[in-house]
Order: C-alpha cells, then structure tokens, then sequence
C-alpha cells in the first residue's frame, strides 16, 4: 500500500495570546524528513515540496503551524482574501501489508 506523511514547520516560538511568532526554517524541516526516512522499514517512494494551508494537524506531538521565515507564502483566493500557505516536505512511502494478511 502507498502511503504519505507530510513533515510542516514547528513552532519555535510562542507570540502573544497563544499564537505563534516564530517557526522552524525550511532546512530543518528538511532535517525532519531525513530523520523520518532514516527511522522508519517503509520503502520510501518520493519526497517532495508542497505548499499547504495554515492550520493543518500536524505530524507528530509537537505544534505545526505557517511559517513567516523564508517558506512563507500568502496566497491570494479572491477579492482581497489571503491564506496563509507554507512550504513543507511530503514523502510517499509503501507500506508492506503484514505476513498474516497475504
């Protein structure tokens, strides 16, 4: 089965009324991806850049969120409305089903 895991930057730092000021840069997300290829028996596929909205979950225990460092981007959707987007890693992975199921 093929799968994906996508790696969004954390938050480094909290700004006022419990929102983030500052996050990760994009080479330690790329850092976050290595990591996670190198500790894992998945076979993996593909990595690669995408760009998604703000307030997607995150990928592990820690808090992710937009980046306001170099892999900010604000998308304009139409008649002055923005979406804050940020860069992230996605990797495609298979999975192998386990011995009992073949």
């Amino acid at each position: 089965m093929i799968k994906c895991k996508d790696f969004a930057p954390r938050i480094t730092e909290q700004g006022p009324f419990g929102g983030a000021s500052k996050y990760e840069s994009f080479s330690e997300v790329v850092s976050a991806v290595n990591q996670g290829i190198e500790n894992t028996t998945t076979q993996a596929i593909n990595v690669e850049t995408v760009v998604l909205p703000d307030r997607i979950g995150g990928t592990s225990d820690d808090v992710h969120g937009v980046t306001v460092s170099n892999g900010f981007h604000p998308v304009m959707i139409g008649q002055g409305i923005t979406i804050n987007c940020f860069q992230c890693g996605r990797v495609w992975y298979r999975e192998y089903a386990s011995p009992e199921k073949k």
